[in-house]
């Protein structure tokens, strides 16, 4: 077993090594784990998905999967964009999962016989599961609407084999803020419970707090679909080169910037005194920084001077602790914080593992990293951020729907 530590004492078992882990074979599974924060990546796509759902006039210049020099790969509008795992290089991609082997051909986070025997592995009994986190852009904005519309279709596909497991998000393409409350109905009529709604997107279309928004939020709120933002830039935005610490720089405040500016801007918006019930989280923030935000946005509410066109009938942490949430995988410094109400988080935390990403060290045995985080925890503080607040969130029924 290889074990991965850091200076705080924390250590999470790494994929590679794992010796023990096994699909039960008998069927029983101890189901211990609900997951806010999955991946569909754009790598283990199957080849059809898009060029068997939209219009043939556009199936020439929509994403494909081609073999090229550079191997298995996505092509659209004549250019490769990305790799593929469906085509000649899947041996390459399902060495990632080592030591759990995959049927040849199969696409783990894709396929749902295999996903649902993952999470089985990794003692989940539901998840949500974010689309790839670098949105894809196209030249063709009317196609690009009908590859997104394609996508979304599929979402729905893919959920319908365990809907009470598996929660794959529809894409609401923030960069056309006309189009995002018809899709959300579009989605909810075909079962979606969330919505998945870039944060970063959005700001390149309107501002968060402006009104252009306002049929989203309402229509999210009208049929009590799940907001579910994620961290991560605009659409079309390269990664920095990694070079002078320029990448290390980048992830290194991925979780915090700009996303706290985000978080105040739809809190101190009013948007949640316009419709109560409505609930937003961003996934994969962490939260060890994130009293520190939620007292600044207080102090700021008491000190300042007020908004000149609307005033929060509340203080800040009232909306956050009420309507939204915000998930972690492995996060030592804001687990310290858990117990304490005083840091706000203890009632707006939600665990993600992060499958199939290796980053969150927590798939397949989640085990070594609960241990550390959730030392000092109540069982049912526990409990509730691992289990309890995720299914009330998405309406999951559980193993025991009883």
């Amino acid at each position: 077993m290889v074990l991965r530590e850091d200076k705080l004492g924390a250590t999470a078992r790494r994929r590679r090594g794992v010796e023990d882990v096994a699909i039960p074979a008998d069927g029983k599974v101890e189901y211990q784990y609900l997951s806010a924060d999955n991946h569909m990546d754009l790598t283990w796509y199957p080849k059809d998905i898009i060029q068997s759902r939209i219009a043939s006039k556009y199936k020439d210049a929509a994403p494909k999967v081609v073999e090229a020099d550079q191997g298995t790969s996505w092509e659209w509008e004549g250019s490769l964009h990305a790799f593929a795992a469906d085509g000649n290089d899947w041996a390459k991609y399902a060495r990632r999962f080592d030591p759990i082997s995959i049927p040849e051909g199969k696409l783990p986070p894709t396929d749902p016989e295999v996903l649902l025997q993952h999470m089985d592995i990794g003692k989940m009994w539901a998840g949500v599961f974010f689309g790839n986190t670098r949105k894809w852009t196209f030249k063709d904005k009317e196609m690009e609407k009908a590859i997104y519309h394609a996508f979304n279709d599929w979402t729905q596909e893919i959920s319908s084999a365990a809907p009470d497991r598996i929660i794959a998000l529809p894409w609401m393409h923030a960069q056309f803020p006309e189009s995002c409350a018809a899709e959300l109905y579009r989605m909810v009529e075909k079962g979606a419970r969330a919505v998945e709604f870039s944060f970063a997107d959005a700001e390149v279309a309107a501002p968060l707090w402006s009104p252009e928004w306002e049929p989203f939020w309402a229509a999210a709120a009208e049929t009590n679909t799940v907001v579910c933002a994620h961290v991560g830039d605009s659409s079309g935005t390269p990664y920095p080169p990694n070079e002078y610490g320029q990448s290390l720089a980048h992830f290194s405040q991925v979780p915090f910037i700009p996303v706290g500016k985000h978080i105040a801007q739809v809190v101190f918006s009013g948007v949640f005194d316009r419709y109560p019930d409505l609930k937003v989280g961003v996934a994969e923030c962490r939260i060890g920084w994130l009293p520190f935000l939620f007292q600044w946005m207080d102090r700021c509410y008491a000190d300042r001077v007020p908004d000149k066109i609307y005033q929060l009938k509340e203080k800040p942490t009232h909306y956050v602790r009420n309507n939204m949430w915000f998930t972690f995988e492995e996060d030592y410094i804001g687990a310290k914080m858990l117990a304490d109400p005083e840091f706000v988080i203890g009632d707006c935390a939600m665990w993600g593992a992060d499958y199939p990403h290796e980053q969150g060290q927590t798939w397949p045995d989640a085990g070594p990293a609960m241990e550390r985080m959730f030392s000092g925890v109540s069982p049912e503080l526990m409990h509730e951020i691992v289990w309890g607040r995720t299914q009330r969130m998405f309406n999951i029924k559980g193993p025991d729907a009883s």
